[in-house]
C-alpha cells in the first residue's frame, strides 16, 4: 500500500461524515461545472479543425461515425449526479440562511480548533497528510474550511433545536451509562515471534537485562509497532484475542510474561500501567453527556429542520 493509499484510507475511515459529505458535494459540483463548460464552449481542437457552431461545434466524439454532442454529454453527467449536487447546494444554502436568521455564526478561532481536531483525530496531528488528501481530491483548503464551518453551524442549529433540560440529559446518561463509565484498561507492549523457542530466547535475554525496545525492533513480527518498542497503548477487555488478554490483565505493573501462544504466534508481554474501572458520576460528566446527546440527535433534528426549511423556502429551478 502506497503512502497516498494509506492516507486516503485514514481519511475515509475517520473523517467526520458531515465533512466527507461536503467533499462529495464539491466533487459532484465540479463534474457539473465541467459539463457546463463543455456544453457552452467549443473545444480548441474543434476550432483548429475549422469546426464551428452550426456545423459540428457541439461535437465531442464520434463512434463509428455516430456523433456524441456536448449537449448529450452534459445531460448524461447531470443525470448521473447533477440533481444530487444541486440538492446538496440548496441544503447548504438553507442551513446558512437559517443560521444567519438566528444570529448564529462560527468564529475563525472556532474554525481553527475544528480543523485542528480533524487533523489530530484523523491524521495523528500530521497536517501534511490532510493536505495530501485534499490535493488528491482537488479540494482547496479554503473549500475544506467552508465544509468545517458548515459542520459547526449544523451543530449549533441542532443545539438551538434541542432544549436539553437537566432531566432529559440525566435520562440520556442513565440510558447510556456505558459510554461514560471508565472500564478497566491496561497499558502494555509486546514482542511477537513465530516459535516458542524464539520467545524463550528473547525472554532469557530480557532476564539478563537486555533492552525490551531494542529486542522488539530486532525480532518482533508485529510491524505496526516493532519500531515503537512494541507499544500497544491502553486497551480494555474484548479488544485483544482471549489468550493475550487473559495474560495481560493478570500481570502486575512492570511484570513480563512467559511466552503466550495465540493464532499470531508467541508473545512476550510487558505490563506498563493499569487503570481501574470506575462508574461515572453525572455531575462530573454532565457537559460530555449533553454533547453526546446532541451528537446522537443531530441527524434527526437536522433532517426535520431541513424538511421544514424546504417547505418554507421559495426555490426556483432553472435546470431541466
Amino acid at each position: 500500500m502506497s503512502k497516498l493509499d494509506s492516507v486516503l484510507e485514514k481519511y475515509n475511515d475517520y473523517l467526520k461524515p458531515q465533512l466527507l459529505l461536503g467533499v462529495i458535494t464539491l466533487l459532484l459540483v465540479a463534474v457539473i461545472v465541467m459539463a457546463v463548460m463543455l456544453a457552452q464552449q467549443p473545444a480548441a481542437a474543434d476550432r483548429e479543425n475549422g469546426i464551428v457552431e452550426g456545423d459540428n461545434g457541439n461535437l465531442v466524439a464520434t463512434v463509428n461515425g455516430d456523433p456524441i454532442t456536448r449537449d448529450q454529454l452534459f445531460q448524461a453527467m447531470y443525470d448521473q449526479g447533477g440533481q444530487e449536487a444541486l440538492d446538496q447546494l440548496i441544503t447548504r444554502k438553507l442551513i446558512i440562511q437559517e443560521a444567519e436568521r438566528l444570529g448564529l455564526s462560527v468564529s475563525e478561532e472556532e474554525l481553527d480548533l475544528e480543523i485542528q481536531s480533524i487533523v489530530d483525530e484523523s491524521f495523528q496531528g500530521n497536517e501534511e497528510e490532510l493536505q495530501t488528501v485534499l490535493e488528491f481530491y482537488g479540494i482547496s483548503m479554503e473549500s475544506f474550511r467552508d465544509d468545517a464551518r458548515l459542520n459547526l453551524l449544523v451543530r449549533k442549529l441542532a443545539s438551538e433545536q434541542l432544549e436539553g433540560t437537566e432531566e432529559e440529559t440525566r435520562q440520556f446518561f442513565e440510558e447510556n451509562r456505558f459510554l461514560f463509565d471508565q472500564e478497566e484498561e491496561v497499558e502494555a507492549r509486546h514482542i511477537l515471534v513465530e516459535t516458542e523457542a524464539e520467545a524463550d530466547d528473547i525472554l532469557a535475554q530480557l532476564e539478563e537485562g537486555e533492552d525490551f525496545a531494542a529486542l522488539a525492533a530486532e525480532y518482533s513480527l508485529d510491524t505496526s509497532n516493532k519500531d515503537q518498542a512494541g507499544y500497544l497503548g491502553f486497551f480494555g477487555r474484548g479488544m485483544m484475542v482471549p489468550e493475550f488478554e487473559e495474560v495481560a490483565f493478570g500481570l502486575e505493573i512492570g511484570d513480563i510474561s512467559q511466552p503466550v501462544e495465540t493464532n499470531f504466534g508467541f508473545h512476550i508481554i510487558e505490563l506498563l500501567d493499569r487503570q481501574d474501572g470506575t462508574e461515572a458520576v453525572f455531575e462530573d460528566v454532565e457537559e460530555q453527556v449533553r454533547e453526546a446527546m446532541i451528537e446522537e440527535k443531530i441527524p434527526s433534528i437536522i433532517n426535520q429542520l431541513v424538511r421544514t426549511l424546504y417547505e418554507q423556502a421559495d426555490i426556483e429551478y432553472y435546470l431541466e
